[in-house]
């Protein structure tokens, strides 16, 4: 789950150091060890939408997800959950 207290523009900013510390160590790893990675970006992405984070924040974590393997679309449902 994202800690909605640190959504603001700093916290945007800041995404792709956040997303690069996450990913790098998980890539040459099975799928089984990078899933709580991509589960983590998913949340991150859609809140990033539902708060309106910036699009470069948005494309730095599609492209970590991408990474790790994972093509999901992130729906309404998703944004609901963590809204």
């Amino acid at each position: 789950m994202v800690d909605r207290s640190s959504t603001s523009t700093e916290f945007w900013a800041s995404v792709t150091d956040i997303v690069t510390t996450k990913v790098e160590p998980v890539l040459g790893l099975d799928a089984t060890a990078r899933e709580p990675v991509r589960i983590y970006l998913r949340d991150l992405e859609a809140v990033a939408r539902a708060e309106g984070g910036s699009r470069e924040a948005l494309q730095v974590i599609a492209s970590g997800r991408r990474l790790l393997g994972d093509s999901s679309d992130i729906t309404d449902a998703d944004r609901r959950r963590l809204g």
